[in-house]
């Protein structure tokens, strides 16, 4: 595997010895080939990746990437770790005035400088704090893409919801706070209109809300309320369906294959597995309580990494009621467990790229970010791929989470 290393698709041609510390992606690809390419990886691979993650692997906040834009988007020349959170501070309040930024959204007595503190040190933060941000720095339609997909790892723009189509518009032509909110009373005046026809070039990106005329036409479309976006009609919501049909074709044929069902004559087909089944197969390293729901994720000491996220039979549950948006990670995971199982006897090195490709693919259709190295959780699951067998890899560190004495390894 070694001598492959070179080719695991992130930051190919980085000179490893000069990445710089604000180089997050740099950083996290130069971390993840070290430790497969460990002599130990092979024959420890779930207690080396299990080590990575808890006691090694950077954990990059919300505050980080905002320290990290706003120090290239100012062109600070002192060194990265030497620019303090004063300075930082003083440029978000600077650009908040000179752009007639609110502090808020909603009413709120907090001072903008607490605020802004706040901002530059938060693991995470609303989705409204990054439109905020998004008036109060000037950025482009493309950084508060960014912000929305890779830093907080949720979906894009969502042009089912007015007042994100009318942030877009703003940001796109460069229009500050207060245009967005004449354009939100705009809309609050509009006539619903069902008939609008050109919705898929606009969800596509063929057409391109350029002008107020054409904006206001599309928000009368979506003010009529005729395309739910949890509905059977949303990209994404097709895909887990697919994806979840094609692990329940494979958890049948896991359970045809075990030797007590074959005494039983028992045969297994898809609508006899359950989400119960799912989550037994998916999550079978987490540990179950008296009442057979999984542990909390409190109780696991990768509940930050993993962004509070476990494959449930609640969550597949409430995504097929239409109660959940599908996000990236049901997706991912999905995805994951299928590669994992149709290909677990080929060379790892092709099993992830396969897996790769794929999924690539599939977060692109659904209008999603790529897989980003620097989430702890993808980072797992693709170490998990270059082992010899993924989901039992997969399971045993799900499993070490939750075991106490792991909170003491050294």
């Amino acid at each position: 595997m070694k001598n492959r290393m070179q080719d695991l698709d992130f930051e190919q041609t980085v000179a490893f010895d000069s990445v710089k510390d604000f180089e997050f992606t740099r950083k996290a690809a130069q971390k993840f080939r070290q430790v497969v390419s460990l002599d130990e990886f092979e024959d420890e691979d779930a207690d080396v990746i299990f080590h990575y993650l808890y006691k090694e692997m950077e954990l990059v906040s919300f505050g980080d990437h905002l320290k990290r834009y706003i120090y290239e988007r100012a062109g600070l020349e002192e060194p990265y770790n030497e620019v303090t959170q004063d300075i930082y501070r003083d440029i978000v309040i600077e650009s908040f005035h000179e752009t007639c930024t609110p502090k808020s959204m909603n009413p709120t007595s907090t001072k903008l400088t607490s605020l802004a503190n706040n901002w530059l040190t938060q693991a995470s933060v609303k989705r409204e704090t990054v439109f905020l941000l998004g008036f109060g720095l000037r950025m482009s339609v493309e950084d508060v893409s960014d912000f929305l997909t890779r830093v907080l790892r949720e979906q894009d723009f969502d042009f089912h919801n007015p007042d994100e189509v009318i942030y877009w518009f703003c940001y796109y032509r460069q229009l500050g706070y207060h245009k967005a909110e004449e354009l939100k009373k705009k809309y609050e005046n509009l006539q619903p209109d069902a008939n609008y026809t050109d919705a898929p070039q606009v969800y596509s990106g063929k057409i391109c809300l350029d002008t107020e005329e054409k904006l206001l036409a599309y928000l009368a479309y979506v003010k009529a309320g005729t395309d739910d976006p949890m509905s059977e009609k949303s990209q994404a919501f097709q895909e887990f369906v697919r994806l979840l049909t094609k692990a329940k074709e494979i958890i049948a044929k896991m359970y045809q294959r075990d030797e007590e069902e074959k005494s039983r004559n028992k045969v297994w087909n898809i609508s006899d597995i359950t989400d119960s089944d799912v989550e037994k197969v998916i999550c079978s390293g987490i540990p179950v309580n008296n009442m057979g729901n999984l542990k909390k994720m409190s109780a696991s000491i990768l509940a930050k990494h993993f962004s509070q996220k476990r494959f449930s039979r609640q969550r597949i549950n409430s995504i097929l009621n239409h109660k959940f948006p599908v996000e990236r990670f049901d997706l991912i995971t999905l995805e994951f467990f299928i590669v994992s199982q149709e290909m677990q006897d080929d060379d790892p090195y092709n099993r992830y790229h396969h897996f790769l490709e794929e999924i690539q693919e599939i977060l692109h259709k659904c209008g999603m970010s790529e897989i980003y190295i620097v989430n702890p959780y993808e980072c797992f699951l693709l170490m998990c791929l270059l082992t010899d067998c993924p989901l039992a890899v997969f399971a045993d560190i799900w499993e070490m989470s939750y075991e106490e004495d792991k909170k003491d390894i050294s």
